[in-house]
């Protein structure tokens, strides 16, 4: 049943699953509905915002790892200029070794430590600082910059095309100055030289705890030197910031907070009274208490005028429900007294009937018994219908069924006297329209088979159909003889009788002569 359910209402249209939504959920669904646009244009303002502020301290980390480079290229200059100016010379090497010591002395600070070499590798000389060892140049007529992690210097190598003189010449990292650059975005963690598979660190700021590990960092490269070497600087992507988050959530919550604020203020100042309003008016019901209202604390005074009015309107109801339940204590008590009046008045008739029966003979008290038998049949409907005024269920069709029996056994023909009638009736009620020709058809039948066949029995029953407002009326004999109600001299009068009887239950009368059977199918109550 559950999952019946749940299908039933999936294949709703939408708007009737819309149309079955409490009046507060709607407003809110239209709220949320209509402020939908300016969110989304805020957040997407918001998230615009905050692209651009990730984008600008990005281009700062950019200019800051384009200014560590720079200086590192400055200091590379410095070096290929240095191996470059000897071979460039056409001097001898003992020349060029005297004006190498003489810069030296003037100005030891202002080359590096540079040493020239002959062609089968021995130095010739060096004009200052640790002693240089020869590395041999991967192609002689090109300049070169080498790496050395171990010793954490650059070497640079320069060779005249003739291979006769080789310049080389090293600077220490370490006596590279780079400062502390100023950076307005993000955070330096590791600074880096690489050329192919060797490195030198720089500056090394990364956490103990790994926290600038993983998709936490942006990593810039910019080359050196015509791309022979490249530096490599790590930034620690912060996190997102309070302000940040607030900015992308403001508008999020002020649309949440508009759609709230209004279903809160028509849900609480408009639905909330008008529902205790009816909650008052269902308690009420119209009983014979005024109508008691809630306070209302709603600023709305449309809502107090319309709770005012209900109050009038509920006293001008209960004023004119007690008029209504006078007049009809009034109308009953006339009611009850015309049906008594109506009952003793049959009971007169069916008496002074009665009475003048015992002083006639032959057709005549056989006349005065048929009447009898009607008026007393009229007697029992009205006398059952009486009964069952006080609860307004119909009249009985099993007790009428029974009365008319009993009514009908004692006033019988002589010949019929002590005839047996038996009853099988279902238990339902009919109206008194149907209930007074259903009494004249059952004491017409039963007193024609009084007359056609005495000595036998008659039979009475009322069976359900197929239809719940309708029911079976059979009334039918055992024993009689074939064509005895034929033969008998007043058939046409009972069959003009019970077929006006029958015009008023709006069905056809089946009658089987032969076999003393009549039915009937009859209106009842549900």
């Amino acid at each position: 049943m559950g999952r019946r359910r749940r299908r039933q209402r999936m294949n709703l249209p939408a708007k009737l699953v819309f149309a079955r939504l409490s009046t507060g959920t709607k407003m809110l669904l239209i709220l949320s509905a209509a402020m939908l646009p300016l969110g989304f244009i805020a957040l997407l303002t918001s998230l615009d915002m905050a692209r651009s502020a990730s984008a600008e301290r990005k281009t700062a980390a950019q200019i800051t790892t384009a200014m560590y480079a720079a200086k590192i290229d400055a200091v590379l200059d410095m070096g290929l200029d240095a191996v470059r100016s000897p071979v460039a010379s056409n001097q001898t090497p003992e020349y060029i070794c005297a004006a190498l010591g003489r810069q030296a002395r003037l100005n030891p600070s202002g080359r590096p430590p540079t040493a020239l070499f002959d062609r089968s590798g021995r130095k010739v000389c060096q004009s200052w600082g640790p002693a240089i060892i020869s590395i041999a140049p991967a192609d002689p007529n090109a300049d070169h910059v080498w790496l050395d992690p171990e010793r954490r210097l650059f070497h640079f190598t320069s060779a005249r095309p003739d291979g006769s003189l080789l310049v080389e010449a090293n600077i220490s990292i370490a006596g590279i100055s780079l400062g502390d650059q100023r950076n307005e975005g993000l955070p330096l963690t590791r600074l880096s030289l690489r050329q192919g598979g060797s490195e030198v660190t720089l500056i090394d700021r990364r956490q103990a705890n790994g926290a600038d590990a993983g998709n936490n960092l942006l990593h810039l490269s910019q080359p050196l030197a015509d791309g022979r070497l490249a530096i490599v600087a790590e930034y620690r992507l912060a996190p997102a910031r309070a302000r940040t988050i607030l900015l992308i959530t403001l508008p999020i919550l002020m649309w949440a907070a508009a759609a709230f604020t209004g279903w809160l203020i028509v849900n609480r100042l408009l639905l909330l009274p008008l529902g205790q309003l009816k909650q008052s008016i269902d308690t009420w019901q119209g009983t014979s208490e005024p109508l008691h209202l809630p306070r209302m604390s709603t600023p709305s005074h449309e809502i107090r005028d319309l709770a005012d009015s209900f109050a009038a309107v509920s006293a001008r109801i209960l004023d004119h429900e007690r008029e209504l339940e006078d007049g009809l204590a009034r109308q009953t008590k006339l009611t009850r007294e015309v049906h008594h009046r109506v009952k003793n008045n049959l009971q007169v008739v069916s008496s002074l009937i009665n009475l003048h029966a015992r002083g006639a003979e032959g057709a005549v008290a056989a006349a005065y018994g048929a009447i009898q038998r009607r008026v007393d049949a009229l007697a029992v409907v009205h006398r059952n219908h009486y009964a069952e005024l006080e609860e307004n269920r119909g009249v009985s069709m099993r007790a009428l069924a029974g009365e008319l029996a009993a009514s009908l056994r004692a006033s019988a023909p002589q010949g019929a006297a002590g005839m047996p009638i038996a009853l099988n009736m279902i238990d339902v009620h009919v109206t008194q329209d149907v209930a007074v020709p259903a009494s004249f058809l059952i004491t017409e039948v039963v007193e024609l088979l009084m007359h056609c066949n005495p000595q036998g029995s008659v039979l009475i029953s009322l069976e359900a159909t197929d239809q719940p407002d309708r029911a079976t009326l059979r009334i039918e004999t055992v024993g009689i003889v074939g064509g005895t109600l034929d033969d008998y001299p007043g058939i046409t009068r009972f069959d003009r009788v019970v077929t006006g009887i029958a015009r008023q239950f709006r069905s056809a009368l089946t009658q089987d002569l032969q076999a003393g059977r009549f039915e009937i199918q009859i209106s009842i109550l549900p």
